[in-house]
């Protein structure tokens, strides 16, 4: 069924601006708020966003005095005479909008819709029973941080570092085996190899050639990785090893210690496009500030239709600031809508009666926790993640 008009009455939450756009890309969207929530940033969004879905929809903001309950009902009579067929989304808006709305209902016929974000169902009112159907939505990162005012920007893991063939995903594969065998000593073995590698760069060739006296106990994984096949020219002497990596995507793995749990989650995630409609691994995100620029990072993005869940990873301790700066990254590019989960390598310290503070207060900041994934099969990682969207 197509509109021609919808009203939607201004939500603070941004998904909720949007689920009409997304459903029917009317002619034009007429939103209906006040000064202190329609503000000139969240504006800008919503028209980039629109720019980004259905270009051709205008969107009009016209602003209602917080208090005159009169000029509600002035306006929404003007609004209700200029497009009588006009369907009103009555998600956002403040108490004196709904009460002119209804008084003007009593005196005309008005059509009502809603939709919820999470399930995708939608509700109408255009006769005396409601009409309920489901539809699917989807939205990809990116213009889920264009709605909520950022930039996603093209440093982002997925745009600059990262190549997601089938055969580097096996590789991610294959190196999380050497990771999680290794556990601890990953981060360990990584952070030596990045010194050494820094102290010994390549040849012309990208031939590496390191002492093993360096080393020392990393030169260990440099076996696991030569069996994994991600190592070309593998070659050991009796003080040095020689090798070159079989790209430069298998290098940023050995010489960060994060980022393999990183390309865990989103490998293991990809397995269920059903589930995950879009991912992002190291998204970079610009605050579209005209003041002041502000960057974060966040090592991993999941679109389940259209909400995102943001997960934090850790490969070692992670302490309270982790949970505060992600519950700060979430509720600014994701609003009340998003998940939030923090991925943990390691098991969570415990305290002497076995319960872990750290857990409990994620729980208070609807943190999920997942931990100790380096002794999780990946299906129980998958069960988890799958969880969190509550399916």
């Amino acid at each position: 069924m197509s509109e021609h008009t919808i009203v939607e009455f201004f939500s603070e939450e941004a998904l909720e601006n949007v689920m009409c756009l997304l459903a029917y890309k009317p002619e034009r969207i007429l939103f209906l708020g006040h000064k202190h929530t329609m503000i000139t940033r969240k504006i800008e969004s919503l028209r980039a966003f629109a720019a980004l879905r259905s270009p051709r929809t205008e969107l009009i903001f016209k602003e209602v005095p917080r208090d005159n309950l009169e000029e509600h009902i002035r306006l929404l009579d003007e609004i209700s005479d200029t497009w009588p067929d006009a369907l009103y989304e009555l998600t956002g808006g403040g108490e004196m909008l709904f009460i002119a709305f209804g008084f003007l209902s009593s005196r005309k016929k008005l059509r009502t819709i809603r939709i919820d974000p999470y399930t995708g169902t939608e509700i109408r009112m255009e006769s005396d029973a409601p009409q309920r159907t489901s539809e699917h939505f989807e939205m990809t990162v990116e213009e889920n941080i264009t709605l909520h005012g950022g930039t996603l920007s093209r440093q982002s893991g997925n745009y600059s570092t990262w190549r997601f063939t089938p055969e580097f995903m096996a590789d991610i594969r294959a190196i999380w085996a050497i990771a999680a065998r290794l556990g601890s000593k990953w981060n360990r073995y990584c952070a030596t190899i990045d010194d050494v590698i820094k102290a010994c760069p390549p040849d012309d060739t990208g031939l590496y050639i390191l002492p093993k006296s360096a080393l020392g106990e990393s030169a260990f994984l440099f076996f696991s990785l030569r069996d994994a096949k991600v190592l070309r020219d593998f070659e050991e002497k009796p003080s040095r090893i020689l090798f070159r990596f079989k790209n430069a995507m298998i290098r940023h793995i050995v010489t960060k210690t994060g980022n393999i749990l990183e390309l865990h989650v989103y490998e293991v995630a990809s397995r269920r496009p059903d589930i995950f409609n879009d991912q992002i691994m190291g998204a970079v995100i610009n605050w579209n500030n005209a003041s002041y620029d502000t960057i974060n990072e966040i090592d991993v993005i999941l679109m389940r239709s259209v909400v995102p869940t943001f997960i934090s990873c850790k490969s070692g301790h992670a302490g309270s600031n982790a949970l505060h700066e992600l519950e700060t990254i979430t509720h600014r590019f994701g609003g009340n809508y998003a998940k939030k989960a923090l991925v943990m390598a390691t098991a969570c310290d415990k305290s002497a009666n076995g319960t872990s503070f750290f857990k409990e207060r994620a729980k208070e900041m609807k943190i999920w926790v997942i931990d100790n994934v380096y002794n999780m099969s990946d299906e129980a990682l998958l069960r988890k993640l799958i969880r969190i969207q509550g399916v």
